[in-house]
């Protein structure tokens, strides 16, 4: 019956991805603060052997406590944190973007005065006085790809400074940089009416009487005059284009990392104005809507698209 409740316990789900998130190691170490602070202690207990001094002995003793005290305080204040990590970061080339990372606080005691680390730099010294906590991690990268987000290490030297403790991080998430967003030529916005929120002009329809509410910028002042009476000019409401198509094949006179630029922005915007945008380019196509993962799906692509085939 023990031998069942065990294999439930191995079993369940929850508990599993707890202990999978609290598996890395923490290692406690003492600083040189912390290596003299144990010398002392070492040399007030042989002082206190030999030469049978009580008051050597009653200081090592206290300092030893808090030696002891520091140790484990140190790994409560480390320990039960975990990251909650995003299978896919995005991230734009050549420009500096802050990824956002979770950090779980998985019991009730506040965690002070945390350090951590990424790639060998230190992003800043923490607090986290709440169960969901977040920290943001300056990255650049001139390439475009699909990138691997390095180990993030926790560092510690609390409460009283002479004990180190540090904890190791490693994730599987991937970071997805997408070409850098380059403003098309005038031919292209042209093409895909830009900045005209994808609405053709205007087109004059015909004059109609005037009503209370109307526009003053509509009126149409010749015949009014003539007619002694408010006449406005009405236009025919402008049209959505059915479907919108960017294809790549059909710009192959543009320098590839420069279309990869352009096409950025086109999709940023229409993206924006909340508009849909098919993209084609060697076979493939992707439909751009108002759902955020159609635009991950795309920013992937051309992410990881090669200049041939």
């Amino acid at each position: 019956m023990i031998a069942r409740a065990i294999q439930g316990i191995r079993n369940n789900s929850f508990l599993t991805n707890i202990l999978k998130k609290n598996r890395s190691k923490i290692f406690i170490y003492p600083n040189l603060h912390g290596l003299g602070v144990g010398l002392f202690v070492f040399f007030c207990f042989l002082i206190a052997v030999f030469y049978e001094n009580n008051f050597a002995l009653l200081l090592s003793i206290i300092l030893f406590f808090i030696f002891f005290i520091s140790i484990f305080i140190s790994h409560q204040n480390i320990n039960h944190l975990s990251i909650s990590w995003t299978d896919e970061y995005f991230v734009e080339a050549k420009h500096n973007e802050k990824i956002q990372i979770k950090v779980l606080n998985q019991s009730k005691e506040k965690k002070l005065n945390l350090d951590i680390e990424y790639n060998k730099k230190n992003i800043g010294n923490f607090n986290f006085f709440k169960n969901i906590n977040f920290i943001n991690i300056n990255y650049l990268n001139e390439q475009r790809g699909t990138y691997s987000l390095n180990r993030i290490i926790f560092k510690s030297i609390y409460p009283f400074g002479f004990m180190r403790t540090k904890r190791y991080f490693d994730s599987k998430s991937k970071i997805i940089v997408y070409p850098k967003s380059l403003k098309p030529n005038q031919e292209i916005l042209n093409d895909f009416n830009l900045f005209m929120q994808g609405y053709v002009n205007h087109e004059f329809e015909g004059i109609e009487d005037y009503k209370n509410g109307d526009s003053h910028s509509k009126i149409a002042w010749k015949k009014s005059t003539i007619k002694n009476k408010k006449y406005i000019k009405k236009f025919e409401e402008p049209k959505k284009e059915n479907k919108i198509i960017l294809d790549l094949d059909q710009y192959s006179e543009i320098p590839f990392e420069t279309l990869l630029g352009y096409s950025t922005y086109i999709i940023k915007y229409y993206f924006k104005i909340k508009e849909d945008l098919t993209i084609k380019h060697r076979g493939e196509t992707f439909y751009l809507n108002q759902n955020e993962n159609s635009l991950k799906l795309i920013f992937k692509y051309l992410a990881n698209v090669q200049s041939k085939i």
